[in-house]
């Protein structure tokens, strides 16, 4: 089990269902970030190194697809799942 931030989440989640493929930042971005937050492309980029921060052995789960963006390679040990906050 790995807890992230729910960006970590929201990044997570929508390479997942874009597995295999290579997202570009802008999409990332578009994906995530609404109601009025306009990050730039640096601010994907610090998401995702947390989130390959909290991956452990995993990170390389997420890749960097230099000058494209990044995607999700999938991996028999890893499952993406969103559990709700413990009481």
């Amino acid at each position: 089990l790995v807890d992230v931030t729910t960006k970590e989440f929201d990044l997570l989640a929508t390479l997942v269902s874009h597995a295999d493929e290579t997202l570009p930042r802008e999409d990332l971005i578009t994906a995530v970030w609404s109601g009025g937050e306009v990050p730039d492309e640096r601010t994907v980029d610090v998401h995702i190194r947390r989130l390959r921060r909290r991956l452990g052995e995993y990170a390389s789960v997420v890749r960097t697809m230099r000058g494209s963006g990044y995607r999700y390679d999938t991996h028999p040990d890893v499952t993406v799942w969103s559990a709700t906050a413990r009481r």
